[in-house]
């Protein structure tokens, strides 16, 4: 089925990835080549969590960068529903930079777990951000964000700093409160409870929760386990790909569903 096909007749499909590989060229050493994804296939529907699981190398970071537009894939395709289109969806392998960038603006949400500090900005505005890029009153956007900012126990002390001398647990929590705040359709998540105690991985998996049943789709890495349990619809395994040739035919990576 190609990609108009499932997107026009799967109404709850939101992301799909059909045969995709990423290989990067080392130039500086001699053009050696990595191979970090071999023919990884994933459709994502609405109210689905689908954690990325596999073996340090497996390409589950890179697989997420190609999925939000970082990375251009080596080979494969990967789309994401926009039913302002008449094929319902735009495939982002063959996007310009300007629609990647609208996408992301209505439709991608992105956390890492680290946090992109932008120098002498509040930690208030960078939540805030979002909201008011999407047209939300400044002063709602705000508000908006003092509660979020709330619920993840950063101190109000901190919100009119800029978080670059914050801990790491309270970048990170900056870094997912602007992340969801704009409650973006479909949610990209990159080991976004690294640096966090118990309680505060707690307040993430529920806000998790909450964003999938508002009918958002998720893609998540997760290395603690306990949290991985907690939000999980669908674990999908990824298998290092096989170090050959990005010219031999018969390079497969491997994909299980559990």
């Amino acid at each position: 089925m190609t990609d108009h096909e499932a997107f026009a007749t799967r109404n709850d499909l939101m992301l799909r990835a059909s045969g995709i590989e990423k290989t990067f060229t080392l130039h500086q050493q001699g053009g050696a080549r990595i191979h970090a994804l071999a023919g990884i296939s994933l459709d994502v529907e609405r109210g689905e969590c689908v954690v990325l699981a596999g073996a340090s190398g497996a390409g589950k970071s890179t697989l997420l960068r190609c999925m939000y537009g970082n990375y251009l894939a080596t080979r494969g395709t990967i789309a994401v529903r926009d039913d302002s289109r008449a094929e319902r969806h735009v495939s982002l392998t063959e996007a310009a930079p300007h629609e990647i960038i609208r996408l992301r603006t209505t439709t991608l949400g992105y956390v890492s777990q680290f946090l992109r500090v932008i120098p002498r900005v509040s930690s208030l505005d960078l939540v805030a951000e979002p909201l008011i890029t999407r047209g939300v009153n400044e002063d709602d956007a705000r508000e908006r964000a003092s509660a979020l900012l709330e619920r993840l126990n950063v101190p109000r002390r901190l919100w009119t700093l800029a978080p670059a001398t914050f801990s790491g647990g309270e970048q990170q929590r900056v870094s997912i409160a602007r992340g969801l705040i704009a409650e973006h359709p479909v949610l990209l998540l990159d080991e976004p409870t690294a640096s966090l105690d118990a309680h505060n991985r707690d307040v993430v998996a529920d806000l998790i929760a909450e964003a999938r049943e508002r009918g958002a789709a998720i893609v998540g890495i997760f290395h603690d386990e306990d949290t991985r349990e907690r939000v999980a619809t669908r674990i999908v395994r990824l298998a290092s790909p096989s170090p050959m040739s990005t010219t031999d035919t018969n390079e497969a990576g491997a994909l299980q569903s559990c």
